[in-house]
């Protein structure tokens, strides 16, 4: 996949607390759409895609995903990414472990590289390399518990996307043989990517690819309309659909980022699980929902991150310093929601 870097996609807004996200089961004039779904990266995907041709892309749309899963997903411990974290870091070094990594290295490739410009740019708001920070956070909320400040400094002393450089062929290696990889918050959206860019290339060019909430969408829906997106309420009471905002989209990737959905509670405090990776403190902000839009998913999804990290008025100029982004973002005005769009 190339040009990490495009132009803005089309984002139009509807109207507030209403609609389903558009579902295609039937056929149009020109096209079946088929459907597919299963489980990757720790979450699940579903697919909607018009083809004139029967749909023998699914087979090939699998295989991408276990492509992915075993370079990228840490929930596999026999993964690029999870082998990578459990020693130096140089496995391909070992021609038995590179030869079982080959068809999976680009994908580790790319998102190392990705990865790093998105840290820069974002001043490490966005940080892969803080995996022990999250694993620290997790095993606090199985035990509900506060984070040990003792613990986190250490995994602060080992982490900064700095640490991990290229060697002259090309592959990432560690300065610290402590840091540990975490590519969750961007991983979905390059999944995405990775597929739809096979569906355009096979000619595909009516698709709906989503990861675990993220998605990119090209052309129609099987109404030959636009696809309609939902945004939800942040708030933990919201149900099941019900919508703050509704988008209609074409030819555009959208990944929202929230901090009211998965927390838990310390004598009576909501611990959310947005953890910023420069002070590995938890957020409190009034910025309750990000939801950013760019050509790639990928970039989207880690922007996404960045944003609920660096809170509504740096993520306002963050956003208005990328003319290849745009977002939404929904905050708490005292007691109120509210909305904004940002360009």
């Amino acid at each position: 996949m190339n040009g990490y870097n495009n132009k803005k996609g089309r984002f139009i807004c509807l109207f507030f607390m209403l609609a389903v996200l558009a579902s295609c089961t039937q056929s149009d004039k020109t096209s079946t759409y088929f459907q597919t779904e299963g489980n990757a990266i720790g979450t699940t995907f579903h697919i909607t895609y018009g083809t004139e041709q029967l749909d023998s892309l699914k087979k090939k749309i699998d295989s991408i995903v276990v492509a992915v899963n075993l370079g990228l997903s840490t929930y596999q411990e026999n993964s690029l990414v999870s082998s990578f974290n459990a020693n130096s870091g140089e496995i391909w070094k070992d021609p038995n472990e590179m030869k079982y990594f080959e068809n999976d290295m680009q994908h580790f490739i790319e998102m190392v590289s990705l990865s790093k410009t998105i840290s820069n740019e974002t001043s490490a708001a966005f940080d892969p390399t803080a995996a022990a920070l999250f694993d620290l956070y997790n095993q606090a909320k199985i035990e509900g518990i506060v984070m040990n400040k003792e613990q986190v400094q250490e995994c602060l002393k080992h982490q900064g996307i700095q640490n991990i450089q290229f060697d002259d062929q090309g592959f990432p290696y560690k300065l610290d043989s402590f840091v540990t990889l975490n590519f969750n918050a961007i991983a979905k959206g390059y999944l995405v990517d990775i597929i739809a860019d096979y569906l355009t290339a096979n000619e595909v060019t009516n698709y709906m690819v989503e990861v675990g909430g993220e998605m990119r969408v090209k052309g129609k829906n099987a109404e030959g309309k636009s696809w309609q997106v939902g945004i939800n309420v942040p708030l933990i009471e919201a149900r099941n659909g019900d919508f703050f905002k509704i988008l209609e989209l074409e030819n555009v990737s959208l990944a929202t980022s929230g901090n009211y959905q998965n927390f838990y509670k310390v004598d009576g405090k909501l611990i959310g699980h947005t953890i910023d990776p420069r002070t590995g403190e938890p957020i409190v902000s009034n910025l309750k929902s990000a939801t950013v839009l760019h050509d790639f998913c990928a970039v989207a999804d880690a922007y996404a991150t960045a944003c609920m990290v660096l809170g509504l008025e740096e993520s306002t100029k963050l956003i208005k310093g990328n003319s290849s982004l745009s977002a939404f973002f929904i905050y708490e005005d005292g007691e109120e929601l509210k909305g904004i769009y940002v360009e």
